[in-house]
C-alpha cells in the first residue's frame, strides 16, 4: 500500500531586510512549476524605536507570475506593539504569489524579512 507524505522545498528568502515605507514587493513565488500545493510563509517585521505605524501585508496571486491581481487575495496587519514581530501564514491553491508590504501611516521605516517553504504531496 502506498503512503502519502508531505515533502517540503528548502527555505527561501523573498524579502531580505527590506526597508519598507510606502510599499515594497517580495520576489515572486512559483508554486506551479514543481507542482507545489502551498507554502508556509513567515514575515518578520523589525520596527524602529517608538513606532507609530503598523505593517500592512497584502498577498497577490498570478496565473503566470507576471500579471498580478489588482485586488489582494487576503491581507493582514502586523502590530507594532511587539518588536520584532514574526507572523506565519499559509498560501495555497494558487500558481504564483507575492507579498506587498507597506507601513500603515507616514512615519516609520520597517525592516522586513520574508521567507517561505513550499510543500507537495508525494506517494511512496
Amino acid at each position: 500500500m502506498a503512503t502519502i507524505s508531505k515533502t517540503w522545498s528548502s527555505e527561501t528568502t523573498i524579502m531580505n531586510a527590506v526597508s519598507v515605507t510606502t510599499g515594497s514587493y517580495s520576489s515572486a513565488v512559483d508554486l506551479e512549476t514543481n507542482g507545489y500545493e502551498g507554502a508556509h510563509v513567515t514575515v518578520d517585521a523589525d520596527f524602529p524605536a517608538s513606532p507609530t505605524d503598523d505593517l500592512e501585508v497584502y498577498i497577490q496571486a498570478s496565473l503566470d507570475g507576471s500579471t498580478w491581481d489588482d485586488t489582494a487575495i487576503t491581507s493582514f496587519v502586523v502590530d507594532n506593539g511587539t518588536d520584532p514581530n514574526q507572523v506565519s501564514f499559509i498560501v495555497k491553491d494558487v500558481a504564483h504569489f507575492r507579498l506587498y508590504c507597506k507601513r500603515s501611516g507616514s512615519t516609520d521605516t520597517i525592516a522586513i524579512t520574508a521567507k517561505y517553504q513550499a510543500w507537495r504531496y508525494q506517494s511512496t
